[in-house]
């Protein structure tokens, strides 16, 4: 049975006297309470850490081969590998270049796996050749439960032992009243069509095709007056076309759609608004979203899949991935 590790003890058994980690890509400075990175490497940021975090984009990739000329004791931790169109498939090869490079010389690499495959199902026998040899490349493979073991060991065609599981970081929460939280919201966002009556569910985080939100509003359009959704965050790259799809298909009375990055501050106004939260993934293995709405004590929909299944919570409403079963579950709520 493999046991949870720190990340601090996977980088110590990794490289002896380890002083620094590079982290890509780059923790961002703001919307630290909902940033995954930020979160996970919390405690590496204060003064009082034996290891310094150094973090920064792909761009500056060669900073890793300069730590090596220079015998200083780092680890590479990777986080999202994939390309999805020519610009990024050009980049990945040249990412390589440097971390084949870092590793020839003696570097230590980690890379965290957040996905079965690649979320926009882009090029995917090429993404899995880039990520079964990255696989190969790295250390040691970080998922953030069991159940990811089993999954990515088959995926990526390397040994179990190559993993470790350091559990996905919690994300601080603000929790007050649905009432404060629907008057915040109806000023700034739902121009009034909220009421604390209404059943409130939300889709909350970056807009993207594989999150399968087109479906979800097509089943509120047929429900009644008082059910309202959500759907609110930035649209994540290569997805304004479908962000514009989703404006059409929203009437803001009873559907709601805001395709901007929310601001810390405003986090807690829709978190404590809903009543639930839905998830609608294609191909899920963990989930940012699921860990905030459970941090605020909602309940949430969610596919049955990766380390879902090991999500025990009688505020967990699972279902099989089809869309007659998520329909079923939003009519019983």
């Amino acid at each position: 049975m493999m046991n949870e590790e720190s990340l601090l003890n996977e980088y110590q058994s990794l490289c002896q006297g380890v002083t620094k980690v590079f982290v890509i890509p780059k923790i961002p400075d703001s919307n630290k309470n909902t940033s995954y990175l930020y979160q996970l490497y919390k405690s590496f940021l204060n003064a009082s850490s034996p290891v310094r975090v150094d973090t920064f984009n792909p761009a500056s990739l060669p900073k890793i081969f300069l730590s090596r000329l220079k015998a200083e004791k780092t680890i590479l931790h990777y986080h999202w590998f994939e390309f999805e169109n020519l610009k990024t498939f050009i980049g990945i090869k040249w990412k390589l270049f440097w971390i084949i490079l870092y590793k020839i010389l003696g570097g230590k690499i980690v890379w965290t796996i957040h996905n079965r495959y690649p979320h926009p199902n882009k090029y995917l026998s090429l993404n899995k050749k880039f990520r079964k040899l990255f696989a190969r490349i790295a250390n040691r493979l970080h998922v953030h439960c069991k159940s990811a073991v089993d999954i990515c060991a088959e995926v990526l065609d390397v040994k179990k032992d190559k993993f470790f599981v350091v559990k996905h970081p919690e994300f601080p929460a603000d929790i007050f009243g649905k009432d404060k939280a629907i008057k915040k919201l109806n000023q700034k966002y739902c121009n009034n069509q909220l009421r604390i009556n209404d059943k409130i569910f939300l889709m909350f985080g970056a807009i993207a095709e594989y999150k399968r939100i087109k479906e979800v509003v097509e089943i509120f359009k047929v429900l009644g007056e008082k059910d309202k959704l959500i759907v609110a965050g930035f649209v994540k790259r290569w997805n304004q076309n479908y962000f514009n799809e989703l404006k059409n298909l929203v009437d803001n009375k009873r559907i709601f759609l805001k395709g901007s990055l929310i601001p810390d501050e405003d986090v807690p106004y829709f978190l404590n608004s809903a009543d639930c939260v839905i998830f609608n993934y294609r191909n899920v293995l963990t989930s940012g979203g699921a860990e905030l709405a459970l941090s605020y004590k909602k309940k949430i929909i969610i596919p049955d899949s990766g380390c879902i299944r090991e999500m025990k919570s009688s505020d967990i409403f699972k279902f099989d991935g089809d869309l007659k079963s998520l329909e079923k579950i939003i009519h019983s709520l």
